[in-house]
């Protein structure tokens, strides 16, 4: 017969309750709040909503959720707030992406968009937008009323100039501007130090905070109306004061850490099986589980949501195909050979065999386990790129790539610098994927350690 337990146990229950919702609520919204950590950079920076973009290529002074040197950035956003927004692309080899205020898909945009890099003009509008709606133009209808535009200008070689010049003639203004829109500003912030990560709330109760001014700031998304429930538990509500006693304060701040620890290791340290890029290999899809991503027939995927927000930021579907003619791939590399992690004291080689199945170009990107940023080392940019030189294979037909805090004896070795005490990763990244890229006749080879 079951009899409720005592009183101090009944406080227990109910602050565990309490505490494992927190936990879940922290990783659901986690994109969130690195939205937020990207519309605050943005502004601070210059680049404000409908007006204007950041242009760079970037280095290791940007901290930024994985990001890459690979082709310089166009970044923005826009609101919608006050009225439709339109983003004007000019014919070339752009391609992007449009993500919500929760990091949700929108559209692709460019090369990869509706239009294939032959321009156009998308039109956003609001929610519950009812107004007339223009021919000319390509409509989305957000869930939210601000959103991330992340453009990359594809220009083969190491000049940034070509690529700029063509990120410039990009246009955002409201729709009510159209025959005379305001000219936009361009920032360069290329070997700048900027900040755009939700790192420096990770695990704290200023996370919370965030989260909470984010919800303010914008629309509510209606698919997440359960998962404001868990919020609400929590005193979190959009437009109702959050002002935590103590104890709830201490509880909020145990589930940050508690989510936090747990999504490291389901980022860097999963035992999933479907994982695995190649059976024996150590190379891991970051997003598992098929050609849809995390959306999945009958559910959300919430582990590699997850997983994909804590180490990176951005959401397309041509991010996550598995098949010929996607946008592209990503492969984490974690582990050597032997099964140990990445060692920042340690050097090692990774052998790319050629051709490798990109139309494009393919990349590697050295980053930090903390940051989860590029690798801040003697002021070296930690990437290898076929888009900006080319690589003369040996007699096996590989390109023998070296990893390792100090230069390699043989100074032809493509090089990515690391630094001891820090553990790291790298993306292995194909753009334009041929079929070889999926269907196994292609592998990369395991880090070898060499010290």
């Amino acid at each position: 017969m079951k009899k409720l337990p005592t009183t101090e146990k009944i406080v227990e229950i109910r602050k565990e309750a309490k505490r494992s919702k927190a936990i879940e609520a922290y990783k659901f919204f986690y994109p969130t709040v690195s939205m937020i950590s990207n519309f605050e950079a943005l502004e601070s920076l210059g680049a404000h909503a409908n007006k204007g973009f950041l242009i760079q290529l970037t280095t290791p002074d940007i901290n930024a959720l994985t990001q890459n040197s690979d082709t310089p950035y166009g970044l923005g956003y826009g609101d919608v707030t006050e009225g439709p927004v339109v983003l004007e692309l000019v014919p070339g080899p752009i391609m992007g992406v449009i993500d919500d205020a929760n990091f949700k898909y929108v559209t692709d945009i460019g090369l990869t968009g509706e239009e294939q890099g032959k321009g156009a003009k998308y039109l956003f509008v609001s929610p519950d937008y009812t107004g007339e709606v223009p021919e000319g133009y390509i409509v989305r209808r957000l869930a939210s009323n601000r959103f991330l535009i992340c453009l990359r200008a594809v220009v083969k070689g190491t000049g940034t100039k070509e690529a700029f010049d063509l990120l410039k003639k990009v246009k955002i203004y409201p729709l009510k501007d159209k025959n005379a829109p305001e000219a936009n500003t361009f920032q360069d912030f290329s070997h700048k130090k900027a900040a755009a990560t939700p790192y420096f709330v990770d695990g704290k109760f200023s996370y919370w905070e965030e989260l909470k001014k984010a919800l303010d700031l914008d629309a509510l998304d209606k698919e997440y109306y359960q998962m404001y429930g868990l919020l609400a538990e929590l005193g979190i509500e959009k437009e109702k004061a959050f002002e935590p006693n103590d104890d709830l304060k201490q509880l909020l701040t145990e589930a940050a850490v508690a989510a936090d620890e747990q999504m490291t290791i389901n980022a860097f340290a999963s035992d999933v099986p479907e994982r695995i890029v190649w059976d024996g290999k150590k190379w891991e899809w970051v997003v598992y589980g098929g050609d849809s991503g995390y959306y999945l027939e009958n559910h959300l995927s919430l582990a590699v949501r997850e997983r994909w927000f804590y180490q990176a930021t951005l959401e397309t579907p041509k991010m996550f195909m598995r098949r010929e003619g996607s946008g592209s791939i990503y492969w984490l590399g974690i582990r050597d050979k032997d099964g140990n992690f990445l060692d920042g004291e340690k050097s090692y080689t990774l052998k790319v065999p050629t051709p490798v199945p990109a139309n494009l170009y393919w990349s590697v990107t050295g980053y930090d386990l903390d940051t989860r940023s590029e690798i801040v080392c003697d002021g070296k940019i930690p990437v290898i790129s076929s888009l900006k030189q080319d690589f003369e294979p040996d007699a096996d037909g590989n390109v023998t790539l070296y990893f390792g805090p100090n230069a390699p004896k043989d100074s032809s070795l493509p090089w990515i610098q690391t630094v001891p005490g820090h553990d790291w990763f790298v993306y292995f990244r194909i753009y334009g994927p041929s079929k070889a890229a999926f269907d196994g006749n292609w592998q990369l080879a395991d880090f070898e350690r060499i010290d």
